[in-house]
Formats: structure tokens, C-alpha cells, sequence
């Protein structure tokens, strides 16, 4: 059966938008089959694009790698403290399932892998900076969702908002890190717990 033909972008910023975009897609792609030392040629030709395409959308590989990270782990920490969660629990929940699920922002045997992220991290200061703001950015997303929570009894108020969510940070590093290692771990029992932590 022949593949519906894609629409035609009709202005000039749908197609910029979407040139960017199939660069990110070709970046994660190789950077899943050959790490952070996948080559800008070879991401370019994945996308059908030329490396003049490249440089309308991205200064250098550093700015690449910042896009890709944002592509996948800020829609990822957006998705898990939007407001239609209802609360922190189901923040929880949705990040467990992820991971149970190897989602591509947790662990999916590619794309960008925790190792991928820490690893640039330490290479590079922008990209570093730029991580951690987007961890920063969903720790004070939690703790707003916790705030509400404890305001309406839903959360133990005797620890605070802050201090809750940075825990949840570090339980959700550590169980990105822990899965991409191949640890057995009963995630239905880590939410359990994490539950059982902060209910009121």
C-alpha cells in the first residue's frame, strides 16, 4: 500500500520548523547507533539535508546536542508535571510507567540514553548548564504541583515542597541510571513507596 503523501508546509516557519525537526530526529537516530561522536554528514544525509541546512538551524554540534536534549527530555519533564496530572502521585505514576515501558526520555536500548546525557555533560559546559536547567525547571514544576497538593491535604505537609521535590529528582535519576545498567528492580514497588512517603 503507498504511504499518503505529506502536505506540503505552507509558510516559510512550517518549514524551517520541520527542516529543524528532521534534524533532531536523524540526531537522535545516529546518535543511538553511534553515540555522541555520530558525525554532522551523516545526520545531515539521514535527514535528506545538507550541512548548509545544519548551520541555518544550529551555531555547532553544541547547540545540536542542546536541541536534542530539549526535544526529548524537556517535552518528557513537561508531560510529567503538566497540571492535568491532577498531582504529584500521578506524576510519579507517569514517570514509573515510563521507565517500566523504556520510554526514549528514560531508556529505550537508544536514542539518547542517560549515559549519552552525562557524558556530554561532562564534555561540555553549555550542555551541562542546559541539562541541568531543564532538571531545575521540573524540580520547581513538582514542587508547585506539591505546594497545591499539601494546600488542599492531599500531601503530608511536615516536609517541604522543595525539599520533596528534590528527592523526587534524585529518585528519578537514579532510576534512569539504574534501568540503562539492567537492574531488576520492582518499579510498582518504588511508586509504592515514593506513594506511601508523601501521602497524606
Amino acid at each position: 500500500m503507498a504511504k499518503p503523501a505529506r502536505k506540503a508546509p505552507k509558510t516559510r516557519a512550517e518549514k524551517k520548523q520541520r527542516t529543524r525537526a528532521a534534524l533532531i530526529a536523524a540526531g537522535l537516530a545516529e546518535i543511538s547507533e553511534h553515540g555522541l561522536e555520530a558525525s554532522l554528514d551523516a545526520i545531515c544525509a539521514r535527514a535528506g539535508l545538507t550541512r548548509g541546512a545544519f548551520y541555518v538551524h544550529f551555531a555547532d554540534r553544541e547547540a545540536f546536542l542542546i536541541a536534542v536534549m530539549n526535544e526529548v527530555l524537556g517535552r518528557f519533564v513537561a508531560s510529567l508535571t503538566h497540571a492535568e496530572l491532577g498531582d504529584v502521585r500521578a506524576a510519579i505514576a507517569a514517570f514509573i510507567a515510563a521507565a517500566a515501558a523504556r520510554s526514549p526520555a528514560v531508556h529505550d536500548g537508544g536514542a539518547l540514553r542517560f549515559h549519552h546525557v552525562t557524558e556530554a555533560c561532562l564534555r561540555s559546559r553549555a550542555i551541562g548548564d542546559a541539562y541541568r536547567g531543564i532538571v531545575l525547571a521540573g524540580r520547581d514544576r513538582l514542587a508547585h504541583l506539591i505546594a497545591r497538593d499539601h494546600k488542599t491535604a492531599a500531601l503530608r505537609a511536615r516536609t517541604s515542597s522543595r525539599a520533596l521535590a528534590d528527592t523526587l529528582v534524585v529518585v528519578a535519576l537514579g532510576v534512569a541510571a539504574s534501568v540503562e545498567l539492567g537492574l531488576e528492580l520492582e518499579l510498582g514497588r518504588v511508586a509504592g513507596a515514593l506513594g506511601a512517603m508523601i501521602a497524606a
